[in-house]
């Protein structure tokens, strides 16, 4: 992942042409951002390797590298539902040498108290990259659960005996509320960590259940270590990279729709010009063929998106999880 700079002249043709690329080379501040990327950039991943989120930013990482002559490090920063890693690049200096990859599952983290600063007022949105992926209710293979109506019933059979591990405060917490809010369902909601730490507990038998990205739990499906009994996205249909297995919401479990886009931040205070500069660098590497086939072949298609549309979505999703937050019980 690690490359040698281009020498300035080449940098500044390479950043010009993406800028170009995203119709923004109008724009007189860019003429500050000329020496982006500089020095080693840091995207700062709030997990551990092996998951879904970690796994793209390595890809897009790479290729940033190839297209900008720049040197991208992904650097995992585990803990507190996104919390740790966001303090980091808030403080950061705001040159953008130090870039946050995760996703909007940062902002249930901040709406149920987890984090105590603002996605939206204390940081600099980047990117909001839609993903078209979706995540699974999963269980070990060898569990007597073959279907989510099954588990809901065991559940209610024996309240708060059936775990379902999830990052407490994160998406996946949400998404366990919705699924109770349809069921009346009576899950003991575990703290499990990410979505690797989940993967080993369910194996492990550790806990009965848990809410992980399908494109991870795909993988030990396919060895016959779990099953899954339904996805959730953002959508009430199947997930398209995920055909085989029902959505909650088909199975009769209408409010478990919640959807996740990565989000590319900086502190506070970061250029403008820099922030397009960067945006660009990310659009011409999602609409790189290569890249996104190899995204899709992961199951995590990302779609580029431009910084103002990027900050109307956020916006929103924002004031829709605040939302949820206050309905499933679980604001600050």
């Amino acid at each position: 992942m690690h490359r040698q700079h281009l020498a300035a002249p080449g940098r500044r043709g390479v950043l010009k042409a993406l800028v170009a690329a995203a119709g923004l080379a109008c724009v007189p501040a860019l003429a500050l951002a000329a020496d982006w990327p500089s020095g080693n950039i840091q995207l700062v991943v709030p997990a551990k390797p092996g998951g879904g989120t970690d796994a793209a930013a390595r890809v897009i990482a790479g290729a940033l590298a190839e297209k900008t002559g720049g040197n991208f490090v992904v650097v995992n920063v585990d803990g507190g539902g996104g919390a740790i890693a966001a303090e980091q690049i808030r403080t950061a200096d705001p040159d953008g040498t130090h870039l946050l990859f995760y996703h909007s599952g940062l902002l249930s983290t901040y709406h149920t108290g987890g984090y105590q600063h603002s996605p939206i007022d204390e940081f600099t949105l980047i990117a909001a990259l839609p993903v078209g992926g979706s995540y699974a209710l999963a269980v070990n293979a060898t569990s007597p659960y073959q279907t989510m109506d099954d588990l809901v019933a065991a559940s209610k059979e024996t309240p708060n005996k059936i775990t379902l591990g999830v990052q407490l405060r994160g998406s996946t917490h949400f998404m366990a509320g919705l699924i109770a809010m349809d069921s009346d369902a009576a899950f003991r909601v575990v703290e499990a960590g990410s979505d690797a730490d989940k993967l080993v507990q369910l194996q492990g038998e550790q806990i009965d259940a848990a809410l992980i990205n399908t494109p991870g739990t795909l993988q030990y499906v396919e060895t016959g270590d779990l099953r899954i009994l339904a996805t959730i996205s953002g959508s009430p249909e199947r997930d398209p990279n995920a055909p085989d297995y029902a959505s909650a919401s088909e199975l009769g479990y209408g409010n478990a729709v919640y959807g996740l886009d990565f989000l590319v931040m900086g502190p506070t205070g970061m250029d403008e010009g820099t922030v397009q500069a960067i945006n660009a660098a990310f659009d011409a590497v999602l609409s790189d063929p290569a890249i996104s086939d190899q995204l899709a072949s992961m199951r995590l298609p990302i779609s580029p998106m431009g910084v103002e549309p990027s900050r109307e979505r956020l916006m929103a999703a924002d004031q829709r999880i605040g939302a949820t937050a206050k309905m499933l019980g679980l604001a600050n």
